[in-house]
């Protein structure tokens, strides 16, 4: 079965590595390993570190994005996609990739670097990290408050270029801004649920009927502090897939696993080799229509909603 995951992070782990994409064997989501296990869907998170300043945030997105581009895209490793035409633009199954951006201080408050972003490829964005930043505050800061100005701002241009907003590590009350002033789609790349286990990392029930009512999509993530107190494997995971479905996520819900960005393995799913396992997991546990879905349908099918196309693209050029 075809695999789509929406939030890896290898890109970070290629910074200072010397070996190329595809001879990184230390990678949680290797280059050959993710085709052995069928992901044919990759999503590249960009992220710099927030205690970087700014300056220094963008610096390494943009050089993380040439090296995409230079080593992955122009050595024919990835197809990269930049419109909705490009999810169908082979007859064969390839290897793609989109990028998004995980923390968005290295925007500047500015909607122009943003539309410079979206112009390199960009297609997501997640407005912060764990903290606070000019934007909004990030699920870990103790303040808890919504977006600022310039975070409005940011998510109205977004909706405007038809880039995802992702609400998976924005705090409660930026959830909330983000529902109160948009009435478009939003995801969560990687995020499980707050009823299973109590991280403020994971999601509100209401946030995820939310996310279903809006058409959106909710990506459950192998980290494993976000899935259980401790010693968490296959079978906890499981539980947040249960209670997904039982929310009303059978055409909305999905993986973004945070390979190469996880702090503790998940037992049984701690490399993109793991796959497998899941699938056979799955297609047992609700049968293989579902099971395919949940691997790969559902991201697509978002991904034809939420992508701009390139003849309106085209369009707002000329």
């Amino acid at each position: 079965m075809r695999i789509a995951d929406a939030h890896a992070d290898v890109l970070y782990q290629l910074r200072n590595a010397s070996s190329t994409y595809a001879e990184a064997s230390f990678l949680q989501a290797g280059y050959q390993d993710s085709l052995k296990a069928g992901v044919s869907l990759q999503v590249f998170a960009l992220f710099a570190h927030p205690q970087l300043s700014p300056g220094e945030q963008l610096r390494q997105v943009l050089e993380d994005i040439g090296r995409y581009q230079r080593t992955m895209i122009n050595t024919g490793y990835v197809q990269p996609i930049f419109y909705r035409e490009d999810l169908f633009s082979s007859v064969q199954p390839v290897y793609s990739g989109i990028l998004s951006l995980e923390g968005a201080a290295c925007l500047y408050d500015s909607p122009e670097i943003l539309q410079a972003l979206f112009s390199l490829g960009v297609r997501g964005v997640g407005l912060t990290w764990n903290g606070a930043n000019s934007l909004a505050d990030g699920c870990r800061e103790e303040r808890n408050a919504g977006l600022t100005r310039a975070g409005k701002q940011i998510v109205s241009m977004m909706e405007e270029l038809q880039m995802w907003i992702d609400i998976a590590h924005l705090a409660d009350a930026g959830v909330f801004d983000v529902f109160s002033i948009t009435n478009g789609i939003v995801m969560a790349s990687h995020a499980n649920l707050r009823k299973i286990h109590e991280h403020p990392r994971n999601l509100t029930d209401d946030t995820v009927r939310e996310i279903v009512r809006r058409d959106g999509w909710l990506g459950l993530t192998f980290e494993a502090s976000f899935v259980a107190k401790s010693e968490a494997g296959l079978e906890d995971f499981m539980r947040h897939v249960d209670h997904a479905l039982s929310l009303g996520c059978e055409r909305h819900l999905g993986f973004g696993s945070d390979f190469d960005g996880t702090s503790h393995a998940l037992q049984g799913l701690a490399t993109v080799s793991d796959y497998p396992k899941l699938a056979e997991r799955l297609d047992k546990e609700y049968g293989r229509e579902l099971a395919e879905k949940i691997l790969y349908g559902n991201f697509l099918d978002f991904l034809s909603r939420q992508l701009p196309s390139r003849k309106t693209e085209f369009a707002s050029i000329h």
